[in-house]
């Protein structure tokens, strides 16, 4: 793998975090959240429209009065509609915080978008979600119960749990799973999840349809905001934040799903607050967004948005 070409898309924000990629009627869509800080009561969440050489054609915003909006996703329906979705943390007008609750939007265009919708339950963050044929797949998680439980549906209709507590402390005795990401190969679901407790080290989880008997192995190196796109009937590409020579960096690999074995590790120009990529493949082209604030001052945390160009 070898970067070709890599552009900031970030503009004038504070602070430029959590990103995500997809293809949509031949564009890329990119969304990432702007906010004053890393945390804060301000964070709303821009969708730019790129042509492949990852130019900007034009862009969209959501935002609520009161509410931070973070880490929001995209994903095509088989339908053919565009979903965001994205986690929000509403606060009173003296600063306290309120519930958190998962929304979507959806979009014909990608510039006008419907009204929020809440899926799933209060305080439980659905990371991500993925199709397999008409149904949407997805982990949420909860810090306080140290577990996460999965959910199938339709996130502008109905998106119900039918596994409790597929990966918790309760159960595998491994604290903290978090954020994740899903592939299917046939019959067979995929799943990576971060977590932040113990050894600290990811998990690789395995399931049969229909999803309901979880097996997890343990990958011995800690992965931060993971996301996955399939190369073969047996391996995938995955891209996160690891741990390298004690920093923390974004990189892209290549993981075997039979064996759990990593290889063929890229490090993408990353330092400090960074990571939470998107990702998509386009014949023998990836494109990675990702956000980092290794480009800015000493004392100045600001980070940007950037969108690499990686041919396999």
């Amino acid at each position: 793998m070898k970067i070709k070409s890599l552009k900031k898309l970030s503009t004038n924000a504070k602070h430029n975090a959590f990103t995500d990629l997809c293809v949509f009627k031949t564009s890329l869509y990119c969304c990432f959240r702007q906010a004053s800080n890393h945390v804060s009561s301000d964070g709303l969440i821009r969708i730019n429209i790129l042509n492949v050489a990852g130019e900007n054609s034009s862009n969209s915003f959501i935002k609520m009065a009161n509410t931070d909006l973070r880490d929001p996703k995209l994903t095509v329906s088989p339908d053919g509609k565009l979903i965001l979705l994205a986690y929000a943390r509403y606060f009173a007008d003296n600063g306290q915080r309120l519930i958190t609750q998962n929304l979507c939007w959806v979009s014909q265009d990608g510039l006008s978008w419907s009204a929020p919708r809440v899926v799933g339950p209060n305080y439980w963050w659905l990371w991500r979600i993925r199709w397999r044929a008409y149904t949407a797949y997805g982990f949420a998680y909860n810090r306080q119960a140290n577990a996460i439980d999965f959910y199938q549906g339709d996130p502008r209709r109905t998106f119900n749990k039918i596994v409790t507590g597929a990966l918790s402390l309760q159960k595998h005795q491994l604290g903290y799973p978090n954020e994740s990401d899903l592939v299917f190969i046939d019959k067979h679901c995929y799943a990576l999840v971060r977590r932040d407790a113990d050894t600290y080290t990811a998990q690789l989880g395995r399931s049969c349809y229909p999803f309901k008997r979880w097996v997890w192995q343990d990958l011995d190196f800690y992965l931060g905001g993971p996301v996955m796109q399939l190369l073969d009937k047996q391996s995938a590409l995955v891209a996160g934040r690891i741990i390298h020579q004690q920093q923390l960096k974004t990189a892209i690999f290549k993981l075997n799903l039979v064996t759990g074995v990593a290889s063929e590790k890229l490090l993408l120009p990353s330092g400090g607050d960074n990571s939470y990529p998107g990702m998509i493949i386009i014949g023998r082209q990836v494109y990675l967004s990702y956000y980092s604030s290794h480009q800015a001052p000493q004392q100045d945390c600001k980070s940007a948005v950037y969108l690499a160009q990686i041919s396999l």
